[in-house]
């Protein structure tokens, strides 16, 4: 099971950072047919606003026009190894 980090000295997400990372987890439940309160999809979630408060820099790679630019976070590369 996912461990959740410590998020204590994280910036808070604004409203705005929570729609786009809603917007990823609902993209993420309809194509792997997960519904968004099973404990996958909990994980999913956790893991990604423990990615997107890691560094400024990530928040703004989601605008990015190419996704081969953008780092692969540990956490989230080993929920997509267990999906596979």
């Amino acid at each position: 099971m996912f461990q959740q980090p410590d998020t204590s000295k994280k910036a808070p997400l604004s409203p705005d950072d929570l729609e786009v990372l809603d917007k990823f987890l609902e993209a993420w439940c309809e194509e792997n047919g997960v519904d968004r309160t099973d404990s996958a999809a909990q994980d999913v979630a956790s893991s990604l606003i423990a990615w997107y408060q890691e560094d400024q820099k990530y928040r703004s790679r989601i605008q990015l026009k190419s996704a081969d630019e953008m780092p692969i976070a540990p956490d989230i590369l080993a929920l997509l190894k267990q999906i596979s």
